[in-house]
């Protein structure tokens, strides 16, 4: 069971029991109070309040007692997702490309970081003088070896990344009206 409130600007102390989920067991019923009544409570209730108005502030005991979220939408937010749906509509191929980049930049990010851990960890665990340990002086070439690797990959992404992002520009005049109509 779920409950919608529009338009919410300021919350009313009377539903603090609710959202602090202050229950109480009374002979097998599960009830709370919402004023000055005790009322049957499901477990499976949610609250749900919304507003439209941006500037709206609410105090921290609040906040620390709900989850908020977010769906504002900015101009540049809605310019690329309209030129990501104009590019899957228009060259599928390159959106394809496009994607794929980003996820495999993602992932070699993710594996520069763990690079980099790993020799943290390997450089943390040498006793004595550094030189002298062959075991963190292989780990270093090795770990050297693989980053320069995954350097060398994100070089040639970023050279494919420039040739979508031309065809991208073809179509950003585009994107950008979608964004502006109203």
């Amino acid at each position: 069971m779920s409950l919608l409130v529009d338009d919410v600007e300021s919350i009313d102390p009377v539903l603090n029991s609710v959202l602090n989920r202050e229950i109480q067991r009374v002979g097998g019923r599960v009830l709370i109070r919402v004023g000055d009544k005790d009322i049957d409570f499901s477990p499976k209730f949610v609250i749900f309040l919304c507003t439209r108005d941006p500037t709206c502030h609410f105090t921290p005991d609040l906040c620390s007692r709900v989850t908020f979220v977010n769906f504002s939408v900015t101009p540049s937010s809605l310019r690329s997702q309209c030129l990501s749906q104009i590019l899957l509509a228009e060259q599928p191929e390159i959106d394809k490309k496009r994607t794929d980049l980003l996820r495999v930049q993602g992932e070699f990010r993710v594996r520069l970081r763990a690079l980099e851990d790993q020799l943290l960890d390997a450089l943390n665990e040498v006793k004595g003088n550094i030189l002298d340990d062959d075991t963190i002086m292989g780990t270093l070439e090795t770990l050297k070896k693989e980053a320069s690797d995954i350097n060398k990959k994100m070089e040639q992404t970023e050279t494919v990344m420039e040739e979508v992002s031309v065809i991208s520009t073809m179509y950003a005049p585009f994107a950008l009206s979608c964004s502006n109509s109203r």
